[in-house]
């Protein structure tokens, strides 16, 4: 048997090295170093961030006031308006209060035909044809005489005298009482509304003006209706016109055909 030359020998070393060498490389998995995550950046709690509370129910109820007055701020300016710009009449009731002096308010007052009052230590007050403000006025004057800075209120609790007349073709035509600032809509309403014989399109406001014409305002209720014109609001005085429609007319031709053919019939 030859012996290995010491040259082949350290070749044949090297080689069995590589072999394994590569089959443990085979053997071990792939394995990619993951990143070091980056450190998040943490605020102090008072930060001046908003804190999200949650609203107790007391809370809840106060928004939901809110709202409700927000809705309302459109309507209260007509009713205000209303009675701090009518004129007082006979049959009216109104009150008036003075701060902190009980021997001074009188409430439940109605204003008799000729519209004078008679209130405590200062005597008669004439009320009507007047407004509240103006009524409010003359007493704080008066009762300088007797309070010191007196706070003078004056209330329409009922309104009698306010009137508007609603005439042709509706339900139950007549003179109504304006207790509060009404719509053409509720004055029709309180009437019955309009009866199948009116004409919806032509209904109309006439309204006294300050030269004592009359003006006349046509309204579209059918518009109204469906909500493509807004409705508007009556004043004290104003009349209220339906007229007839076609079918109106058309029965009565009908009624006066009827009527001349009975006459033909029986009379010679």
């Amino acid at each position: 048997m030859k012996r290995l030359s010491p040259f082949c020998f350290a070749a044949l070393l090297l080689a069995l090295s590589a072999v394994a060498v590569s089959a443990q490389n085979q053997n071990t998995p792939n394995v990619t170093p993951k990143p070091s995550p980056t450190p998040k950046a943490t605020l102090p709690k008072d930060a001046g961030l908003p804190s999200a509370k949650a609203i107790t129910d007391n809370q809840r109820t106060i928004l939901r006031r809110e709202d409700a007055t927000e809705e309302d701020s459109g309507v209260v300016p007509y009713i205000n308006n209303f009675f701090a710009t009518t004129r007082l009449g006979p049959e009216d009731v109104i009150g008036i209060d003075v701060f902190d002096k009980p021997n001074y308010s009188k409430a439940n007052m109605i204003v008799p035909p000729d519209g004078i009052i008679s209130y405590p230590q200062i005597g008669r007050v004439l009320v009507a044809g007047r407004t509240v403000p103006e009524i409010e006025k003359e007493v704080t004057e008066r009762l300088r005489e007797y309070i010191i800075d007196p706070q003078v209120t004056v209330q329409l609790q009922q309104s009698h005298s306010q009137k508007v007349f609603i005439v042709g073709d509706v339900g139950s035509p007549g003179i109504y009482e304006m207790g509060r600032r009404m719509t053409v809509t509720e004055a029709l309403a309180r009437a019955g509304y309009i009866t199948k014989y009116g004409d919806r399109e032509k209904v109309a406001v006439l309204r006294s003006q300050p030269n004592g014409e009359v003006a006349n305002m046509p309204i579209n209720m059918k518009d109204v209706e469906k909500g493509k014109i807004r409705d508007f609001y009556l004043v004290p005085g104003d009349t209220l016109v339906v007229p007839g429609n076609r079918f109106k007319t058309a029965e009565k031709v009908l009624n006066l055909s009827m009527m001349a053919v009975w006459f033909r019939v029986f009379l010679p």
